[in-house]
């Protein structure tokens, strides 16, 4: 049984700081190229990090930067040679931030036509062309390097695929396990992709890497449960004027008797436009008997993910780091939704 870390250690908590840092200083060495699309990613990331700091975003970013650190200082004892994957985290998750904003937020995004298409190339830059070039420029042999650049790629392609599902889930014929298969692809990817990379950079064989891929595409999907919630609490409902088809709308829907089921279909095309028809839906979905049912569901993942962390081993004070980081990131939800921890 492995012993519960509390806060980050000093010497995680540091690297992750350097990390941050590395990240501010490889923008300042863009705006200082000449070439216009350097530039152009400088001025975009500058953008992207800030605003996502100003919606309260640290804890979550904070989360992202140690994830890939942990997982490399529990294959080697030193967490500090992924800084470079936690660098490639932020910059696909500033990528992914603004185009998913482009697709589900159109009132954040320039009424410029320019601008917006300014921001897509910008985007492709800091997510796809510069973490390539960060992976090139590293001191890692050619195996390693091959590695690095297949798993950045399959994160791409699985989250893609993910966000697509997502575009084409209908709240009538989305179920809870059709969810959590666009979940695994539009979160859980890039949380995989990270952990992969990290694996891959520490030299485990390809048993591991796949093993930390699969641990960390859990990990995404357990994230993205809590944003929904965070949304749904805060009273933005995004999500609802979106008519995305949540885990818990699937949950909802599929616990209702079939003569609610156009009621409830008919109230969740209402609140596209209608803040009145949101608040209508937000009290359904946080009725308590609704959110008992489902946060006993998500509690389960919550074991799945520690019991598949339990199973890799590796250096045991980083592996307890990882239960950590586990639950503060599931602590992170607010009431009426209160996920337990495991006892490992």
């Amino acid at each position: 049984m492995l012993d519960r870390a509390g806060p980050s250690s000093p010497s995680v908590a540091r690297i992750a700081a350097e990390a941050q840092a590395d990240l501010t200083a490889i923008i300042g060495e863009l705006r200082a190229q000449p070439d216009v699309a350097d530039q152009a990613t400088a001025e975009f990331l500058d953008h992207i990090t800030g605003q996502a700091m100003s919606r309260g975003s640290g804890k979550t970013m904070s989360i992202m930067v140690r994830l890939p650190l942990l997982v490399h200082g529990a294959e080697t004892g030193d967490p500090e040679p992924a800084k470079l994957i936690s660098i490639i985290h932020i910059l696909w998750w500033a990528a992914a931030r603004f185009l998913d904003d482009l697709a589900d937020c159109a009132e954040r995004m320039p009424s410029d036509p320019v601008l917006v298409s300014r921001g897509i190339l910008a985007a492709l830059m800091a997510g796809n062309y510069l973490p390539a070039r960060l992976v090139r420029a590293a001191d890692v042999g050619p195996v390693t390097m091959t590695r690095l650049h297949a798993e950045f790629s399959r994160g791409w392609t699985d989250a893609i695929s993910g966000q697509l599902l997502d575009f084409d889930a209908a709240p009538a014929t989305a179920t809870p396990e059709s969810v959590l298969v666009s979940y695994r692809g539009k979160t859980g990817a890039p949380y995989a992709m990270a952990c992969a990379m990290a694996a891959a950079l520490a030299g485990a064989n390809a048993d591991r890497i796949g093993r930390w891929r699969e641990l960390g595409g859990k990990f995404g999907v357990l994230r993205q449960l809590v944003n929904d919630q965070l949304d749904l609490v805060s009273g933005r409902d995004e999500d609802l004027a979106n008519g995305t088809a949540t885990y818990l709308l699937a949950y909802l829907r599929q616990s209702l008797p079939a003569a609610r089921q156009d009621e409830f279909l008919a109230l969740h095309a209402a609140a596209a436009t209608s803040a009145d028809a949101r608040r209508k839906l937000r009290d359904q979905l946080l009725d308590p008997a609704v959110v008992s049912g489902y946060v006993e569901s998500v509690n389960a993942m919550v074991g799945g993910a520690h019991a598949a962390l339990e199973a890799m081993g590796g250096e045991r004070a980083y592996a307890a780091e990882l239960h950590g980081l586990l639950d503060e990131a599931m602590g992170q939800a607010r009431p009426p939704f209160a996920f337990g921890t495991m006892a490992y």
